[in-house]
């Protein structure tokens, strides 16, 4: 069984229904186009819109979920896709959060992968710590055991954020910056901080480069590049 995780562009369309990245348009049209967007994009990997399971702004349950073939819609912050539960694309819609995915095989050589967004709230609220803890009762595996991704962000040079905005200083410490009086955040560093202090190995850490300010493939609301992309992890034969 083959994981795999891609992300959609901005030539694949706004992947979201919500009214405001459609302000012209009916409640059935937005459902229509955002149907359609998803299911041009999904096919070109044989994949089905009906078996999707989408995670979007409303996922803020402190909480994880296994995903099922018969449920489709959670609350969770973190879903747990496992390799017996293949052809089910997990599409996590955003714009400069990045998706984190934590993956490791189990005891009997099964894939099991822990999925989460790692937006400001999440990060204050041990996204990371809950993440490694659910992946390790699911596989036995200890931490350095474990690999990582994570997906398109913001670069410090480009993550100005308000100085009254909160953050847990034993997560985003030496990650923000102050230049110009302006202050920055390093998100990649501050997440690779916490990964260290869960004892991951940094050869089994992989983030994805591109830029989703610079990036004119993705969508940014730091940018005001108005819309969002997704971010699919998904199980499938190989």
């Amino acid at each position: 069984m083959k994981l795999s995780i891609f992300t959609s562009t901005t030539s694949d369309g706004i992947m979201s229904n919500n009214k405001k990245y459609y302000p012209k348009l009916s409640k059935e049209e937005i459902e229509k186009v955002y149907n359609l967007n998803l299911s041009r994009f999904l096919s070109k990997y044989n994949l089905k819109v009906e078996d999707a399971v989408i995670m979007n702004d409303s996922n803020t349950k402190i909480s994880s979920h296994t995903v099922t073939t018969n449920n489709k819609k959670y609350k969770d912050r973190i879903l747990v896709l496992k390799e017996s539960t293949k052809n089910i694309p997990i599409l996590v819609e955003t714009s400069d959060d990045p998706i984190i995915v934590a993956y490791a095989t189990d005891d009997n050589n099964k894939q099991i992968a822990v999925i989460g967004k790692a937006s400001i709230d999440n990060l204050n609220n041990d996204l990371i710590h809950d993440m490694t803890e659910i992946l390790m009762k699911e596989s036995n595996k200890a931490t350095f055991e474990m690999k990582f991704y994570i997906g398109p962000c913001p670069s410090k040079e480009n993550y100005i954020i308000d100085e009254n905005l909160e953050l847990d200083e034993k997560v985003f410490k030496k990650a923000v910056e102050k230049i110009d009086d302006k202050i920055h955040l390093d998100l990649r560093y501050a997440i690779f901080n916490q990964l260290y202090l869960e004892i991951v190995a940094p050869e089994e850490i992989y983030f994805d480069s591109n830029d989703t300010v610079e990036d004119k493939k993705y969508y940014s609301d730091l940018a005001n590049k108005v819309g969002r992309h997704i971010s699919c992890v998904v199980f499938t034969e190989e």
